[in-house]
């Protein structure tokens, strides 16, 4: 065998090893829009529409999440992203909600309290876990939790005050004195607890996320 062919020989080999011992790794395609560098979710901890502590790692350890952020005031957008997710929710087989968690987490927690928030999954009938703080005085652990969150997320949230005279937090508990302006989407999360992808709330198209959902199960 002379140098040329045995060269030949030796990269076939060495190719062929490559492709059997599954070396090559293939990146997954997502239609919405890649988190890159992938952001790890902090564990936290606010109260559900219920009333009960719901913890982040104990309700998602090794599950894709689904995480919004809404607030029930809202008459535009918001309802139809939690028509959008509840499309979706109603979309994955039985075994694909078992590897799922939705989850909706309120910008406006000086509005939705717990009565708020199961008003509005009763009437949305959405059924996933919708959470708020359970205090919003500023000293308050939860209500810093839910501030942590929010930057966790990048969630751009701004408040606008409607009432005269009336500054900071005294005037949310007036439910027409204050309005909330939020740029934010939906967080698709892997089950390794990465932040992956990202859809904008105007950049819905509902079949595509749920084809991100299933990507993101099927490289569990």
């Amino acid at each position: 065998m002379n140098a040329k062919v045995a060269m030949a020989a030796l990269l076939s080999l060495t190719l062929l090893s490559a492709g059997c011992t599954g070396v090559e790794s293939v990146t997954p395609f997502f239609h919405g829009e890649d988190i890159t560098p992938s952001i790890a979710v902090e564990d936290f901890t606010l109260i559900d529409s219920t009333g009960q502590d719901w913890n982040y790692q104990n309700q998602t350890d090794g599950k894709v999440v689904v995480i919004a952020f809404l607030f029930t005031n809202c008459i535009d957008i918001c309802p139809i992203v939690t028509e959008n997710l509840r499309w979706v929710h109603s979309q994955l087989s039985e075994e694909e909600h078992n590897q799922t968690q939705f989850l909706t987490i309120t910008v406006d927690p000086w509005r939705d309290d717990t009565t708020a928030l199961s008003e509005w999954t009763q009437y949305r009938n959405a059924s996933w876990p919708h959470v708020t703080a359970n205090s919003t005085e500023e000293s308050s652990p939860m209500f810093q939790t839910i501030q942590s969150v929010w930057a966790n997320f990048a969630v751009g949230l701004s408040i606008e005050e409607t009432t005269e005279n009336e500054t900071n937090t005294s005037a949310r508990h007036h439910p027409d004195a204050y309005s909330v302006n939020h740029s934010t989407g939906t967080v698709l999360v892997d089950s390794n607890g990465m932040q992956r992808i990202w859809w904008g709330d105007n950049d819905w198209l509902t079949d595509l996320v749920l084809a991100d959902i299933q990507t993101l199960l099927e490289d569990a």
